[in-house]
């Protein structure tokens, strides 16, 4: 019952998977990012920090990369460590790779344990070693671990995905084959100049192929015909999934964009009743659960227990659509007993068995706030598709009408005991009709007489349009709206 939905663009390219008819993960990949994570690049080396064991490196993009000298493949493999001047120098070529990408206010982050990746495995040239998906049944893992060491050499390395049980020896070196060559075909020549792009992260058939085998999906519905052709062609002749070419405008794409919507919401309502708000700071994410419409039919722990539980699966799951990284916090509703906590964690912890990005539930703290961390590789999903606001910088509020009207009176203290008969404020119709109410008690006060018209404002406002005579502002305010009729 999976089903995948890749619906492409010049611009923008989704990749979305339902399960029963629900959206359980979501890629979007657009063509205007630079220094997407997976890209690969002929680095130079800008300056190497000491005292940080860390280097910048010039990749051509806006900012420069960082890399730590725990991703220097030389200091990985090598028994004895050694300082990061011994491995770097400034000017130096650095074949590089992101793995997390930049934002508005530092360049991404680089390595240079490079990573080719397929559906069986993952080909690292200068891995050095092999890794196994723990997922793995102990007699596959046995027959897999066989495979790869007779198959590595030069400090090749691989990673070993749960997919490759299912593959024969023949299919999985045929595979390593392909990656490998990938690899050669992407190698610059020596004369190169740095920097350059040598790989784009984001390839659709890449990010397609690298997430599941194709055989994972029921059906899969490709809004561009040649990628449709070029996915069939990916799968075994005997395989049941179908592939369906689906023009822009078909009922399953609009699905998809009111799922993509739903995910740029603050709330999300649960079946019984009780919903979650999800809520973005500078330093972390933070989701609150909460009871809602729901108040049980049995005991209040029993109630309280029933929505954390779906509150847990929810909040697991929105996590792995929003994309959310770094530090996240749970505040479920209190539960006293360490058992219910228990019965929680266990949730989140199935639940994030089928996250693609490395997750770390650390555990409950004193004030029932679970905690956990998430690898960040990409930008999350409200980051990617909106932008500050332009009215309240980003804050997500506005200053209020009584703010406003504070702000005018101070305003016009200030100019209390100027020479001119009275002054013009236009403000926004709120802090109009406040300001119509307190106009007798200012004017007696302030000894000039304020005229006040309203406009269309984008929040509540005002400005001060002009000081003069009560005759030569009563000409101003009637020329105004001539020129509006007009």
């Amino acid at each position: 019952m999976k089903t995948l939905i890749v619906q492409t663009s010049q611009q923008e390219n989704r990749i979305a998977l339902f399960e029963h008819g629900k959206l359980t993960d979501v890629k979007i990949i657009r063509s205007s990012r630079q220094g997407k994570a997976g890209s690969i690049y002929l680095g130079k080396v800008e300056k190497v920090i000491k005292g940080m064991q860390a280097a910048f490196v010039d990749i051509g993009l806006e900012k420069n990369g960082f890399i730590r000298v725990e991703d220097l493949p030389e200091y990985r493999l090598a028994e004895s460590k050694k300082p990061v001047s011994s491995y770097l120098h400034e000017g130096q070529k650095l074949i590089v790779q992101i793995k997390k990408e930049g934002d508005e206010w530092k360049g991404p982050a680089l390595t240079a344990n490079i990573e080719i990746p397929g559906h069986a495995f993952i080909y690292m040239p200068f891995g050095g070693k092999m890794t196994v998906s723990r997922k793995l049944a102990e007699s596959d893992e046995k027959r897999l671990r066989e495979w790869g060491n007779a198959l590595l050499r030069n400090g090749e390395g691989i990673l070993i995905r749960t997919a490759a049980a299912a593959l024969t020896n023949e299919e999985l070196e045929k595979e390593f084959a392909e990656l490998k060559n990938q690899w050669k075909e992407l190698l610059l020549p020596a004369s190169a100049k740095a920097p350059a792009e040598m790989k784009s992260g984001g390839d659709l058939l890449e990010a397609i192929v690298s997430e599941r085998p194709l055989t994972a999906y029921g059906s899969i519905h490709c809004s561009e015909a040649g990628l449709a052709g070029r996915l069939k062609r990916q799968l075994p002749e005997d395989a049941a999934t179908e592939v369906l070419f689906m023009r822009d405008g078909s009922e399953v794409y609009d699905t998809l964009d009111a799922e993509i919507q739903k995910l740029q919401k603050k709330a999300v309502w649960l079946k019984n009743g009780a919903y979650l708000l999800i809520e973005k700071t500078e330093a972390l994410h933070v989701i609150d659960v909460n009871s809602g419409k729901y108040t049980g039919k049995d005991s209040q722990r029993r109630t309280v227990l029933e929505t954390n539980r779906e509150a847990a699966s929810e909040a697991a799951r929105q996590i792995r659509l929003r994309n959310l990284s770094g530090i996240i916090l749970i505040d479920f509703i209190d539960m006293k007993d360490a058992a219910d906590q228990e019965s929680i964690l266990s949730i989140m912890q199935k639940q994030f068995e089928r996250d693609r990005i490395q997750t770390r539930i650390i555990g409950f703290t004193e004030l029932n706030l679970l905690q956990i961390t998430r690898k960040k590789t990409s930008e999350d999903i409200s980051t990617l598709l909106s932008a500050p606001c332009r009215v309240c910088s980003g804050n997500g509020r506005v200053e209020s009408a009584e703010t406003a009207i504070i702000s005018l009176e101070r305003v016009l203290q200030s100019c209390r005991y100027m020479d001119y008969e009275a002054v013009w404020v236009q403000a926004d119709s709120e802090v109009a009709a406040e300001l119509h109410k307190r106009r007798e008690e200012l004017e007696q006060s302030l000894h000039f007489r304020i005229m006040i018209t309203s406009a269309e404002m984008d929040r509540p406002g005002y400005s001060l349009r002009h000081t003069g005579s009560e005759k030569e502002i009563l000409e101003r305010i009637a020329n105004q709206e001539k020129n509006i009729d007009r």
